[in-house]
């Protein structure tokens, strides 16, 4: 009877373990699947804006619009990272060059980090580079 009691207690662990790796799979596609929207709905968001703040700016393509956007965010990111009290320095290059430089640089990482979207040329011939 005892032995039994040990293959039931077994093979109910087993059924536990399984259950519990199908749930944690289904988890981690619906984490997927939320990315993947969140992305499409940045990638949405910079065409909208970089079509409105061309539409109402003369003078200025899509490119710069980007640039304009990323150095924005890159600023955003710095001043956030200035606010954490666990942050004691950041180095940043203050050439002449260096908010073209800096551009480039958060641009190519950017860009790569994104997923293939309709509507977007690769990186190196939507941005002219």
């Amino acid at each position: 009877e005892k032995k039994r009691g040990e293959i039931r207690e077994a093979g109910a662990g087993g059924s536990r373990t399984e259950i519990q790796a199908k749930a944690d799979a289904e988890a981690k596609f619906m984490a997927g699947q939320g990315i993947a929207r969140q992305r499409q709905a940045i990638i949405s968001g910079l065409r909208e804006s970089v079509n409105s703040f061309k539409a109402e700016v003369a003078g200025v393509d899509a490119k710069q619009v980007m640039d304009l956007m990323i150095v924005t965010q890159y600023f955003d990111m710095m001043k956030d990272i200035g606010a954490s009290s666990k942050t004691n320095a950041v180095f940043m290059n203050h050439s002449p060059g260096a908010l073209e430089e800096l551009t480039q640089a958060v641009q190519k990482g950017f860009l790569t980090s994104l997923p293939a979207a309709p509507g977007f040329a690769p990186a190196n011939q939507s941005m002219g580079r």
